[in-house]
């Protein structure tokens, strides 16, 4: 398998973080679902994997703050994965999707930012 290049992956990962945020709130059920349910969290498994992360800190294009925030943001995500909350009518209500949107929104600032 061939290794995708560092700029890539931070377009993947930009991408990902696009993905979530408290605009999906706004938007039809269809659209959140899509964005969240499937965008998301392929992004989750594969675009804030340690892994990216470290590759991305290393090249320069996000600093330590980042990489903890997305570390965390990808916990958060695959907790929630293991519960109730999984579901459309939890992305509208829950506190703990607010907590995700809140920090997905304050990564993709401080990326822009940085």
């Amino acid at each position: 398998m061939e290794k995708i290049s560092v700029e890539h992956l931070m377009e993947l990962y930009i991408n990902t973080l696009e993905k979530c945020g408290k605009y999906l709130l706004e938007e039809q059920d269809e659209l959140i679902e899509y964005n969240i349910f499937e965008e998301f969290d392929t992004g989750v498994i594969s675009f804030l994997h340690k892994d990216s992360l470290k590759r991305l800190h290393k090249a320069g294009l996000i600093n330590n703050d980042i990489v903890q925030k997305s570390t965390h943001l990808r916990e958060l995500v695959l907790n929630m994965q293991k519960g109730d909350e999984w579901n459309i009518h939890s992305v509208k209500s829950s506190p703990e999707w607010m907590r995700i949107f809140n920090l997905t929104d304050e990564i993709r600032e401080e990326v822009k930012q940085s």
